[in-house]
């Protein structure tokens, strides 16, 4: 019992201290073999209303999954987990050499492609510049299942993911 009062007034407090940011942390390179996603797929439909606010041809989760950890994994699992992601990709040339972090925020386009990239913080050698354009390289062959519920085709906003890498060569 006191564990699920501290519990509930931590996240209140998080929310009201930390702001509003619902972002929800997804992963674009982790991906579901093929006879997972079929599975996956199966369910979309049903979590739709459950796991989705949408207006118009765009959605976001919904704010309470932050409270359900349990209901926010089977969400982005069914929503936010790419279909294909490759496992090797081209750094740009004039990508720094070095270690870095950063943490961006990014959409799931109606086709099924990261869009909207914006890189919220760096630290390192990365500047946000640098940042972006190795997120697009690597996320650049990331699909995912697109979005339908009831012949329409959705777009899933406010997502976020944070990389932590090491660019240096062996001999530097």
């Amino acid at each position: 019992m006191k564990k699920a009062l501290f519990l509930s007034f931590f996240l209140f407090s998080s929310s009201h201290f930390f702001g509003e940011d619902t972002s929800f942390n997804c992963d674009p390179k982790k991906f579901l073999a093929d006879d997972v996603l079929e599975k996956v797929l199966v369910h979309r439909d049903s979590a739709f209303n459950i796991c989705l606010d949408c207006e118009d041809q765009s959605c976001r989760f919904k704010a309470a999954l932050l409270s359900d950890e349990k209901s926010l994994s089977i969400c982005k699992r069914l929503f936010c987990t790419a279909s294909f992601a490759s496992r090797g990709f081209e750094i740009p040339p004039e990508t720094p050499r070095g270690k870095s972090l950063f943490s961006y925020k990014y959409s799931i386009s109606k086709e099924g492609k990261v869009k909207n990239i914006k890189v919220e913080s760096t630290e390192g050698v990365f500047s946000s510049r640098d940042a972006r354009e190795f997120i697009k390289a690597l996320t650049r062959k990331t699909k995912y299942v697109p979005i339908e519920f009831e012949g329409n085709y959705y777009e899933l906003t406010n997502l976020k993911s944070e990389i932590s890498i090491n660019t240096r060569l062996g001999n530097d």
